[in-house]
Formats: C-alpha cells, sequence, structure tokens
C-alpha cells in the first residue's frame, strides 16, 4: 500500500508500500519510530482510511468494494478500535461508554427492546478488565489506566473479529501500561485477533510476531 498527505504546498509520503498480512488469532505488533506511518497504516486496516495505491482485504475481500452499510458495520461489529487518547464520552459512565458500539444504528424503540443482552455483555467486560466497581463513574472520575480499560472493553463490545490499538500505553506509566498489555494477552489466548502499533521495542516482545515500518515499507522482526 501507499499513502500520502498534503501538508501545505508539500506532499508527503508516509506509506511506500507497505504489505502486510494478519492472520487470524495472532497478536502483531507493529514497530515504527514516531511519524513512521504506524497509525495511517493502522487506520487503513480498519477502513478508516484508503490508500492511494494498494488494497485492503479482509477475508480475501477488497473494502473498497463495501457499500456505505457494509463499510460501517464492519468499522462497527468486524473492526474494535483502541486508541491513545481513549476518546471516552465524558457525559456518559463507564458503562454507557462501553455500551455505545451496541446502540450505533438502532432506534430508541429498537434499543429498549432488546437492550438487555447488551447490557448483560458490557458488565461481563467491564468485570473482565477489573472495573466493576467503577461502572458508574465518569471518564473525569478514573485514572488514565481505568480509562483505557474502558476504551478496551468498549471495543470489544460487538465482539469483533479483529481488535485495532494505536500506542495503548503511549499516555501511561509502565506499571500502568503492563497491566493494559495483561489484558491484550489475556484476550489473545482467548482467540481474539490483535494488531497493536508502537515505537516501544519492550512493548513489541509481548507480542506473537512483530514488523516494523522503515521508510514506508514492512519489515518482519523476530520477537520473544
Amino acid at each position: 500500500m501507499h499513502k500520502s498527505y498534503q501538508m501545505g504546498s508539500t506532499r508527503v509520503n508516509v506509506l511506500e508500500g507497505a504489505n502486510l498480512s494478519v492472520r487470524r488469532g495472532e497478536f502483531l505488533a507493529i514497530l515504527g519510530a514516531s511519524g513512521s506511518g504506524k497509525s495511517t497504516l493502522l487506520h487503513l486496516l480498519g477502513g478508516l482510511d484508503w490508500p492511494d495505491l494498494g488494497r485492503v482485504l479482509f477475508e480475501e475481500q477488497d473494502l473498497r468494494a463495501y457499500r456505505r452499510g457494509r463499510l460501517n458495520r464492519f468499522r462497527n461489529r468486524t473492526v474494535g478500535f483502541v486508541f491513545q487518547f481513549y476518546h471516552l464520552i465524558d457525559e456518559f459512565n463507564v458503562r454507557e461508554n462501553v455500551l455505545l458500539p451496541a446502540m450505533v444504528g438502532k432506534s430508541v424503540l429498537a434499543w429498549l427492546a432488546g437492550r438487555s443482552t447488551p447490557k448483560r455483555r458490557a458488565d461481563e467486560l467491564i468485570e473482565l478488565v477489573g472495573l466493576q466497581d467503577r461502572a458508574l463513574h465518569k471518564p473525569y472520575q478514573l485514572s488514565g489506566g481505568e480509562r483505557q480499560r474502558v476504551a478496551i472493553a468498549r471495543a470489544l463490545m460487538n465482539r469483533p473479529e479483529l481488535l485495532l490499538a494505536d500506542e495503548p500505553t503511549g499516555n501511561l506509566d509502565s506499571a500502568t501500561g503492563n497491566g493494559i498489555l495483561q489484558i491484550f494477552e489475556q484476550l489473545n489466548r482467548a482467540g481474539q485477533t490483535i494488531v497493536m502499533v508502537t515505537h516501544d521495542e519492550r512493548i513489541a516482545q509481548m507480542a506473537t510476531r512483530a514488523v516494523v515500518l522503515v521508510d514506508g515499507k514492512t519489515v518482519e522482526r523476530r520477537v520473544g
């Protein structure tokens, strides 16, 4: 894949032939320095952006061929996103933030009629990330690590086949970040496919496979 952006009068090439295959059930780390294109590559994998040249295939189907409704469902149900800056809604409590993906695209009546199942799912996920005693707290009442745990639970709400994580420990201290990585390891052992971008070699060691972005291209890196 190739991807570039226009910055004023300058065209900046970010990806220049990046090639990547993700296997079901693996925990893949994408390493690279700041500005190397890691987040850009993750956005392409999740259908949030398009390459200038090249294709993104999911189960051998080109995302470009998806109609708008199918693409929206792909982003909402097939892929879960975890971002460095959490992106929680301040007015919602923990449970409400986790429930958001299940509410997308539903009318008020449809949501009210079937809300019991997603509410049980949300409570299970909140317990999974160890926040059952924070379920009614607002984001401003949580630490950075707790907010990221909420973001992980939200990303898992619709049982996505693929979890994409963009520097999920970037705003956290070492001890708190290790707790987040332990959650990812636990999820992966249970079969969750995860792609995580990071600039930290130590964090990449926790994945089952790693690639490095160098000059816009992907290079395989041994881990362990």
